[in-house]
């Protein structure tokens, strides 16, 4: 199985903390000179840059700068080689995937980046020692959930090195996507010597880590609101790098931030809310879409408040927020409302091209009385009348303003439900859900390109099933989509619109929007590119045009 990197409600715009501008490859000739400094405003602390234990899209974000794993996503969302120096074998079980690597990538340090250290890296992230929270993303592989089960030793895991330069993978079942996985950060490489002389510290500082991408991480520790990169001289492709140093730097308001990018103190900021109107038709405003998701996740387990665990009462929650006018009015961003829990253009019927939403019929749209219908049952079968609940959100502009808006919109068509709001770090939103003990809290995955990834989430046992959703007809529908029916487009659809069914029957979250993320970037910067899902963009080739 593959699991998605969480992705807090930090805001519509700011959640992958970067910004795009030019998309395509085509560079000057010029190299990097202290000229190339590019100044960019980012809306989060930083959890984790050890990618053996990221989970979230705000750490994928900064890892992706300074470290690269066997693949990567070029133009038009393509898989194309990195460390690796092309695509893989496969045996025509494909169960069986052989991959070269390149024979000039080094880390920081100056050693080479070897098949070793891929082996070693994804032992470490299934070692239940680790307690990586991304260890079911690998059990695609064989042995893996065994391993992370304590029920096998980690040098059972299939994957081995043959020489330096030669990775071959045994899978437990086939799968045609796992070739995405590969790209993606928890696959990334690690230097055996390097991790273990740093022990516990691993990580724990831009000192402690090594990079062998187009970047070194500088002055970052986990409570950092200035960090920087620059450019690593040791990069198998730094004769195309051209910028000579990024600076990042935490602006958790939106107004403060347009003031840094007016006055020339940053090149590429997020932009949120009614700053999108003022500036959308300005130069420099770009706006990408993304396949991620944004909910209310909903803790079916709180002992303490029963009513989330009562399907009415979700069901009032469900119908009770207006999604147009939520993605309108207050986002202005251009997300668009969620018509299912699966983006708009994610999943279509491969026989009649259809979008899964289409199909499904208008599942989450604004109900008021639906929504009084629903928690009138709610309270017969509680006994009770009124609820007082708290929901969370990150502590930026966005954030307030959502929790502001989904406070009033449920107070006003739920009469008898409170809302408190709380709006905290995006680190400590992240660690409440990972606590499996909160309420109600903004959240939601980063884009996907396979929609079974994201609905896996909901299974049974699953690290990220913050809510404690359990259904065995929902698990034997992902098992089968991304097991016996993988390879079988209609069947795996089928299994796709059911399991999203029961999502949305059991309003296990309430879903609110599909992500478009909007930014000022400075028009003299060129070269970024920008992708749909996994990594969002790619600083490796941009540059100042003077």
């Amino acid at each position: 199985m593959k699991q998605t990197k969480l992705l807090a409600l930090i805001s519509a715009s700011a959640v992958l903390l970067t910004v795009t501008a030019a998309c395509g490859n085509k560079q000057p000739a010029a190299q990097a000179t202290k000229h190339q400094i590019l100044k960019v405003v980012v809306a989060a602390e930083v959890p984790t840059i050890d990618s053996a234990k990221s989970y979230d899209v705000v750490s994928d974000d900064q890892i992706y700068n300074f470290q690269q794993g066997l693949y990567q996503l070029g133009n038009k969302n393509k898989i194309i080689p990195a460390i690796a120096t092309k695509l893989p074998t496969i045996s025509h079980d494909g169960l069986t995937y052989t991959i070269h690597l390149r024979h000039n990538a080094k880390w920081s340090n100056g050693t080479p980046v070897t098949a070793a250290d891929f082996v070693y890296a994804w032992q470490r992230v299934v070692n239940p020692k680790t307690a990586s929270q991304s260890a079911s993303k690998f059990f695609d592989i064989a042995n893996a959930k065994d391993i992370s089960l304590g029920k096998k030793p980690v040098r059972e895991l299939g994957v081995a090195a043959h020489g330096k330069y030669e990775l071959t993978v045994k899978l437990a079942t086939a799968n045609p996507y796992f070739l995405n996985s590969l790209t993606e950060t928890n696959f990334f490489p690690q230097n055996k010597a390097f991790v273990e002389k740093a022990g516990k510290k691993y990580g724990s500082s831009a000192k402690y880590m090594l990079a062998n991408g187009p970047f070194e991480l500088k002055d970052w520790t986990s409570t950092s609101l200035k960090w920087h990169y620059v450019k690593n001289p040791d990069y198998y492709g730094a004769k195309k790098v051209h910028l000579a140093r990024i600076n990042e730097s935490v602006v958790k308001s939106t107004s403060s931030a347009t003031d840094l990018y007016n006055s020339k103190a940053a090149d590429v900021i997020p932009l949120s809310g009614d700053f999108v109107k003022q500036y959308q038709n300005k130069p420099g405003y770009k706006k990408v879409s993304t396949y991620g998701v944004s909910n209310i996740e909903i803790d079916l387990t709180n002992e303490q408040h029963p009513e989330l665990a009562n399907r009415n009462f979700r069901k009032a929650l469900f119908y009770a927020v207006n999604r147009q006018q939520f993605t309108q009015d207050i986002l202005q961003d251009g997300s668009t409302p969620n018509t299912g829990y699966l983006a708009r253009g994610n999943t279509v019927n491969p026989k009649t091209g259809k979008d899964i939403n289409d199909e499904l019929g208008k599942e989450t749209y604004y109900n008021r009385t639906k929504a009084r219908h629903y928690l009138k049952l709610a309270q017969d079968q509680l006994h009770q009348k009124t609820f007082t609940l708290k929901l969370q959100s990150a502590d930026t502009d966005t954030g307030k303003r959502v929790t502001e808006y989904l406070q009033s919109t449920l107070s006003k068509n739920l009469p008898g439900v409170k809302i408190e709001t709380q709006n905290i770090p995006a680190k400590n939103l992240f660690a409440s859900l990972m606590s499996y003990n909160f309420q109600l809290t903004t959240g939601g995955w980063e884009a996907e390109a396979d929609p079974a990834v994201v609905l896996e989430q909901f299974t049974t046992g699953y690290a990220h099933d913050h809510g404690g959703y359990s259904n065995p007809t929902y698990d034997r529908l992902i098992k089968d989509a991304e097991g016996k029916d993988a390879a079988n487009a209609s069947k795996r659809y089928q299994d796709l619109k059911q399991a999203q069914q029961i999502l949305l029957n059991d309003a296990v979250v309430i879903p609110l929007y599909h992500s478009a993320n909007s930014y000022l970037i400075n028009p003299q910067v060129k070269g970024i590119q920008t992708h749909s899902f996994g990594q969002i963009l790619d600083f490796t080739n941009a540059y100042f045009k003077k």
